[in-house]
């Protein structure tokens, strides 16, 4: 799947995609610090509700990054 995504985006900007093991938002860390990466983009979904008391991985991503972080509003996202 995130091969598909990356490749309709082309353009000039380098996407990477990997699978890892662990918890979303740290694998997701790992992955950016690994390739320098000045940007991750993450949805907002689970950042409502029951949810936001929980934790979610964008809001985990937010705090802990070492890079920008991007949520990108996906509550009407098919």
């Amino acid at each position: 799947m995130a091969r598909s995504v990356a490749d309709t985006l082309g353009g000039d900007i380098a996407i990477t995609y990997a699978a890892a093991r662990g918890r979303p938002a740290d694998a997701l860390i790992r992955e950016a610090i690994s390739k320098e990466a000045r940007i991750i983009v993450v949805g907002n979904r689970r950042m409502h509700g029951i949810g936001r008391v929980l934790g979610s991985v964008a809001n985990s991503v937010a705090h802990n990054a070492t890079c920008d972080v991007y949520i990108a509003n996906t509550y009407d996202a098919v």
